[in-house]
């Protein structure tokens, strides 16, 4: 005897005396393979979003300027204000919501004690003893002292002030750079501003300017320039050179060696204010001292962000 059921799909057979049974086309749920194929490949392609602390830049930061930048023309409070909608601005350091750097983390940075450090270079620390302009670091540069007047610095280069440098430059955070002349402005002392300076960046090169759309030295230099009440002259070109970031302390002052040109016009300014975001060896510094001593500058000062230490 043969009996088919049909209730949900399930057919059932029963045959012979013992009424044995088995099941041979057990309902299943529908499935739509290739949907399901696409739904994983995506989920699995997709990248986590970085934080700041592991990108050391939120990648919301060029969307938001490509947005302002487009959107300028047609009203700059509205583009503004859509920005903040879609990607609100965050600490560069600790990715806290309100600002671009907030204050706590501003408080916290290595800031650098301008009654301790080296009058002449810089250095954290070197009031009495520099370590930094010494005769055997000097000879490897070949010079028996730098060539500048004198040099400070606003923080010590440390994780936070990594991160701040690599959301501007990088990620193009372009409102850093007021956050950044702030801490630098008091390293500047009366002394340097008595015969009214002028504020000279040191120019990026063409490729980063390209890669970044613009030059974090001039932006930098004109935020301090306003902070202290001063011109800025952008008197110096710089010519395609290596980037400085991977090589060594000899490379890096053989690197930038004669890489600065003045420009016409700067012969006019004999006092002079130097203007970076990173002293690391002190080799763009010194060319860049080099070039505008040249062009007739007597009196030549550097002020940078962060001091590798």
């Amino acid at each position: 005897m043969e009996t088919t059921l049909d209730r949900r799909g399930i057919r059932a057979r029963t045959a012979g005396a013992g009424h044995e049974s088995a099941v041979c086309g057990a309902w299943k749920a529908p499935c739509y393979p290739r949907r399901m194929t696409i739904a994983r490949t995506t989920l699995a392609l997709a990248p986590a979003r970085p934080t700041a602390r592991e990108a050391g830049a939120c990648p919301r930061v060029p969307r938001r300027e490509r947005l302002l930048r487009t959107a300028g023309l047609y009203g700059r409070g509205a583009a503004e204000a859509i920005a903040e909608t879609l990607w609100p601005t965050r600490c560069a350091v600790c990715d806290t919501p309100g600002e671009v750097l907030c204050a706590p983390c501003s408080l916290n940075l290595s800031h650098i004690d301008w009654w301790r450090a080296c009058p002449r270079c810089g250095a954290p620390f070197g009031r009495v003893q520099c370590s930094e302009c010494n005769d055997v670091l000097m000879s490897v540069a070949g010079r028996d002292e730098p060539p500048f007047d004198a040099c400070a610095s606003a923080v010590a280069f440390d994780d936070a002030a990594a991160r701040i440098v690599r959301t501007w430059k990088d990620a193009g955070e372009r409102r850093l750079a007021g956050a950044m002349a702030t801490l630098m402005a008091p390293m500047a002392p009366p002394s340097w501003l008595a015969d009214h300076p002028c504020i000279v960046p040191v120019p990026a090169t063409a490729a980063a300017r390209r890669r970044r759309g613009f030059d974090h030295g001039e932006e930098l230099a004109q935020a301090l320039a306003d902070r202290l009440g001063l011109a800025v002259a952008p008197v110096l070109a710089r010519p395609r050179s290596r980037d400085q970031r991977a090589l060594a302390r000899r490379d890096r002052l053989a690197n930038m060696e004669g890489r600065f040109i003045p420009l016409p016009g700067a012969s006019a300014f004999p006092s002079v204010i130097l203007v970076d975001d990173v002293y690391t060896t002190g080799a763009t510094l010194f060319a860049a001292t080099d070039a505008v001593r040249v062009a007739g500058a007597a009196t030549v000062r550097c002020l940078t962000f962060a001091r590798v230490w």
